[in-house]
Parts: structure tokens; sequence; C-alpha cells
């Protein structure tokens, strides 16, 4: 028994002569881990919102899918911007709005994509004329009930489209930019590894 202990003395001396308190270690961690399942919880619905937009335009879905996410993403807004107002009728007033505003949109999908005008883009301009489009109503749908986040997203997704349409060109440039990034990523890790003792 007095080896164990002297064991656990000895292993608690080292960490403080690391420079490092185990019980203050493992509670940054603990709040580390919660201010991440903080930060996810309350920004899934905007993460989900651009990752089902980019998936969309990735993969090439067909129109369906953009009919199917528009309403996905005004039911998104509303929900968000419900708390920004306090009276029943100023929250009225919102979903109106709004919902006049995710019509519009999907009337615009629909004649983009069912009139004949499809027949003129190929598979990778519509999707991304849809992408456009979903930024272009998200952003509107953030700036009227002054969620700044669902107009982050909606900047997010205009700003995507070129960059998206860049990539389809020059596929090998992204494979660089990647490899690039990934480099400064592990260079990063590694200093602040090394700032923090660990390495």
């Amino acid at each position: 028994m007095d080896s164990i202990s002297t064991r656990h003395d000895v292993a608690v001396e080292d960490d403080v002569y690391n420079g490092q308190e185990p019980e203050a270690d493992s509670a940054a961690t603990s709040r580390r881990r919660s201010a991440l399942r903080g930060w996810l919880r309350h920004d899934s619905p905007y993460i989900t919102m651009l990752l089902l937009a980019l998936a969309g335009v990735i993969l090439r879905l067909p129109s369906s899918y953009w009919l199917l996410l528009t309403p996905l993403f005004g039911v998104i807004c509303v929900v968000a911007g419900w708390r920004r107002f306090e009276t029943g009728e100023a929250r009225r007033q919102m979903v109106y709005a709004l919902a006049l505003d995710w019509l519009a949109l999907i009337v615009a999908i629909y004649v983009l994509t069912n009139t004949g005008v499809e027949g003129v883009l190929n598979a990778n301009a519509s999707s991304l004329a849809l992408m456009t489009l979903l930024g272009l109503g998200t952003f509107v749908a953030g700036v009227q009930p002054r969620v700044w986040r669902i107009g982050a997203v909606g900047a997010i997704l205009l700003l995507a489209v070129p960059g998206i349409g860049w990539v389809d060109q020059s596929a090998l440039l992204v494979v660089a930019a990647t490899m690039a990034l990934i480099a400064v990523g592990g260079v990063v890790w590694w200093v602040d590894q090394r700032r923090h003792g660990s390495v």
C-alpha cells in the first residue's frame, strides 16, 4: 500500500515539477470540452445549413433536393428569429415576412429548374445557381430578424459559389492548397503543444 501511495506522490510531484497541476489540467480540459459542446449545441443548426447546401453543390443533387432544403432553411430562420421578438404581434410579422421570402425563393427555384431554363444550364451551373439563390435568401432571412449567424451562413454560401466554381476547374490546385492547409495546421498544433509543454 505504501508503494502505491509513493508512486502516486512521485507522479504528482512530476506533474508539479513540469509546471502542471493535475487537478487544474483536468479542470481546463473539462472547461474546453463543455465550451465545445455548448458551441456545437448552440451553432449546430447553422453548421447544418452550411453542410447541407455544400453537399447539394458538391454531389450535384437534383432540384428536388433544393426544393426540400429551402423550407428547412426557412424553419431554422424562424426558430432563430423567434427569440429576437418579445411580443406576439412582432413574432407574427416576422413569421409572415420570412414565409413570403422563402415562398418567393421556392418559386424562383421552381422557375429555374422546371421551365426549360434547366436545359440551358449544365448540372454544375444549375447547382451553383441554386446555391446562389439559397445563399441570397438565407442572407436576407438573417437580416430581417437580425440574426447575424443566419446572415453569416448566407454570406458564406454566396462567397462559396465562386470558390466552388474555381475548384471544379482546378483540382490540382485544390489538392495543393489542402496539403498546404494541413501543413500549416500541423505547425500551429506543434507550436501550441510546445508552448504548453506537452511535446
